[in-house]
C-alpha cells in the first residue's frame, strides 16, 4: 500500500512537526511482540522490519476503510 501524510498521520499529535509515524509506531509495535535471537543475523533483522513495515501498511489500511465504513454509516444515519 502507498501511504501518505494523509493517511500515515503523526502517532502522537502535537504541535510540533517532527516526531514518529503512525505507520512507525505499529512497526515498532510489532516489533516489541516479537522474540528475536539475540545472536540473529542482519538477514534476519533486515526481513524482519521489512516484514514489520508490511504488517503496518497493512494495519494502516485496515485503518482507512474502518474510518470510510465509520464516516458512511454517519452520513447515512443523518435525518434530513
Amino acid at each position: 500500500m502507498a501511504y501518505s501524510k494523509l493517511n500515515n498521520p503523526r502517532a502522537f499529535p502535537g504541535n510540533s512537526n517532527f516526531g514518529m509515524s503512525l505507520r512507525d509506531y505499529f512497526a515498532g509495535q510489532a516489533l516489541a511482540g516479537d522474540a528475536l535471537p539475540i545472536d540473529a543475523s542482519p538477514a534476519l533483522l533486515e526481513e524482519r522490519a521489512q516484514f514489520y513495515y508490511r504488517l503496518a501498511d497493512v494495519m494502516l489500511k485496515v485503518r482507512a476503510e474502518d474510518e470510510a465504513l465509520t464516516n458512511a454509516s454517519a452520513v447515512m444515519s443523518l435525518r434530513v
